[in-house]
């Protein structure tokens, strides 16, 4: 993603906390570079739906610096486009793993 602003390298920590697998578990992501910093907590559940399984995402962030000044107006969208990336490539992975597995005699 590159917000001409906010572009440049990032380091952090995404930590899962209160795992009950199959059902839950909570992310707890910190990050900092040069533009600024990000905290944020995420709540992720997983129900059944339809013959599949639903996620919902829940979660609060905090920034601050020049991310939260340049960036505030555009987080939303991004935040929306990042998720959105994340769950089609979770998807074709688990897609991938389930033709392997269907092949295994």
């Amino acid at each position: 993603m590159n917000i001409a602003a906010v572009t440049g390298r990032y380091e952090g920590t995404i930590e899962m906390i209160d795992l009950e697998p199959p059902r839950s578990y909570r992310l707890i992501v910190e990050g900092r570079g040069k533009a600024g910093f990000i905290n944020g907590t995420g709540a992720i559940t997983l129900t059944a739906h339809e013959g599949g399984t639903q996620a919902t995402v829940d979660g609060t962030v905090q920034v601050g610096g020049t991310i939260a000044r340049v960036g505030q107006r555009l987080l939303g969208g991004v935040s929306k486009m990042m998720m959105d990336r994340f769950f089609t490539c979770l998807q074709k992975r688990l897609a991938q793993n389930q033709v392997c597995l269907d092949n295994v005699t």
